[in-house]
């Protein structure tokens, strides 16, 4: 039974959607569109409301029943990377609120926010990435949101989302994996996202993007702004020594463009650089996405001023990735859509992910899905609890089973010890613990080692009389010892010691053999003892 799963990029330039078909087995992206934002038809009207316009066309096109969620731009959040001497999560849930309002502009109760414990421990212990936002900015973003008719299910963070999109398969068994940077260039922003195998460590939003590139187009050529936005995307060109420039036109687009991105790698730097110095792992490379992009020579370009190898990367999930079909062909593979597509993945696949929907804003269901389902959803429960009726009714029948064979072995073995059968458990013990008198006692009272045990304590000390036991012989009902002594009065010494001993207590139970003389005063005896253990 899937469900179609919506991922929204609320943009600068257009409000993206991607579409995903979620399944109990295996998920796969079925779809993705964007809505461009339409010229501002006053000039009062807000960005937000331009959004507005861009999303309830948008909506208009999902399938009904749809599971939203959205992504909320980077500008509105404020992300730190907080050092705890500790790593339980109890704990860090308990303070890393105190934490992180040592380290905003404002108050704890004006803000919503959230965290997620990195894998890579920091200098003191554990390492936690905090999100907080305004609870102005984040209610007024649901508010705009729910005018449409729209309840998202999660609110992500724009610049972390990107980590629902890699595999965690670049490093070895017990080495840490080298770092990847995510620039996504939009039109008015740029997330920067710096990911440590499949987890995102730090992330940036730069308020600058391809509408600079466009408005130094424009001042170059002094054309409007449509003009300077149609030479960019027909014949704008970063220059490189990969790839020169071969004329005077593009020459001097390189220069308009290089200029209007020289802020832009500046932050770029800045930010790279304060990560090399928490994590101390190398970068091995950039993913260029976002609209920007696709701009010729911008990938070359970046490799001579950040020092490693850029790609363009169209943001969908690898397909090594376990239960992950891949896209349809006919889905367009679009670098613009890579915020929207990893919000779709994020909600498809449940991980950990940081969401603002906390506090006053957290989700509460909606059970409209479930009425819809209502008779599949009966349906699999009758079989579930079908399922467990017969499990039960067979595991009983194999218990009774185990318990007759139990009784007819307890019958055998009792009728064994005492003569009759005896079924009573209670019974059987008391029976097996109490004192054996008789000469049918099926446990013996003693051992042949306490046996030993016992004469070794009985018998005289070496201070009262030579003794050296020569041979000791313990079998049941009967001990045999021979030694030597001192002289006679030693062995009925010993004799008068040895009838203290519970077992050989008794009438005529220990029975002496003759007496002969070694050498000098040492005597050889035989003591022969009827023991009753």
């Amino acid at each position: 039974m899937s469900h179609t799963i919506a991922g929204i990029d609320l943009g600068s330039h257009s409000v993206k959607f991607s579409l995903m078909e979620a399944g109990f087995r295996q998920s796969r992206i079925i779809g993705a569109f964007a809505e461009p934002l339409l010229p501002p038809a006053t000039p009062e009207q807000t960005l937000s409301e331009r959004q507005g316009e861009a999303l309830r066309r948008g909506l208009e096109r999902l399938p009904q029943e749809s599971t939203v969620y959205v992504t909320m731009p980077g500008e509105l959040l404020t992300m730190r990377i907080l050092d705890l001497p500790f790593a339980d999560p109890r704990k860090i849930d308990q303070v890393v609120g105190y934490e992180l309002e040592g380290q905003i502009v404002h108050a704890l109760a004006d803000v919503v926010f959230d965290h997620s414990l990195l894998r890579v421990p920091g200098p003191e212990g554990a390492a936690v990435l905090a999100v907080a936002a305004r609870i102005d900015d984040v209610g007024g973003l649901l508010a705009e949101l729910g005018t449409h008719e729209v309840d998202p299910r999660a609110l992500y963070a724009a610049p972390l989302v990107y980590q629902a999109l890699l595999d965690d398969d670049l490093a070895t068994e017990g080495t840490v994996p080298a770092c990847r940077v995510i620039l996504d260039i939009g039109h008015l922003r740029t997330n920067v996202c710096v990911v440590q195998g499949a987890e995102a460590i730090s992330a940036r939003t730069i308020l600058r993007g391809g509408a600079a590139l466009t408005a130094a187009i424009a001042e170059a050529y002094s054309c409007d702004e449509a003009m300077a936005e149609d030479i960019k995307l027909t014949r704008g060109l970063l220059a490189s020594a990969v790839r020169p420039a071969s004329n005077g036109d593009e020459l001097r687009i390189d220069a308009a463009l290089k200029e209007a991105l020289r802020p832009l790698l500046r932050d770029v730097r800045q930010t790279l650089a304060s990560v090399r110095a928490r994590v101390r792992t190398p970068m091995e490379s950039i993913l260029l996405t976002g609209g920007t992009a696709t701009l010729p020579g911008l990938g070359e370009y970046l490799e001579e001023e950040l020092g490693m190898p850029a790609s363009i990367w169209a943001g969908r999930q690898s397909e090594e990735a376990p239960g992950v079909d891949e896209e349809p062909p006919q889905v367009e593979r679009d670098t613009r859509f890579a915020v929207a597509s990893a919000a779709a993945w994020a909600g498809s696949r449940g991980t950990k992910q940081i969401d603002l929907r906390r506090g006053p804003f957290v989700y509460k269901a909606s059970l409209s899905l479930l009425r819809q389902k209502a008779a599949h959803i009966g349906a699999l429960a009758a079989a579930v609890v079908l399922c467990v009726t017969i499990d039960t009714a067979m595991t009983l029948n194999r218990l009774r089973g185990e318990r007759e064979q139990l009784e007819t072995q307890l019958k055998s073995q009792t009728t064994e010890l005492f003569g009759q059968p005896n079924l009573d458990g209670r019974a059987v013990a008391t029976l097996l613990r109490q004192s054996f008198k008789d000469e049918m006692a099926p446990i013996p009272k003693a051992t042949a080692y306490d046996l030993l045990g016992e004469i070794s304590r009985k018998a005289p000390p070496n201070e009262d009389i030579k003794l050296d036991i020569i041979e000791l012989e313990i079998r049941p009902k009967k001990v045999t010892l021979r030694g030597t002594v001192g002289s006679a009065a030693a062995v009925d010494q010993l004799q008068d010691k040895l009838k203290t001993i519970e077992c050989f207590q008794g009438d005529n139970t220990i029975s002496k053999g003759s007496i002969k003389t070694v050498s000098g005063e040492v005597k050889d005896f035989t003591m022969t003892i009827a023991s009753k253990c």
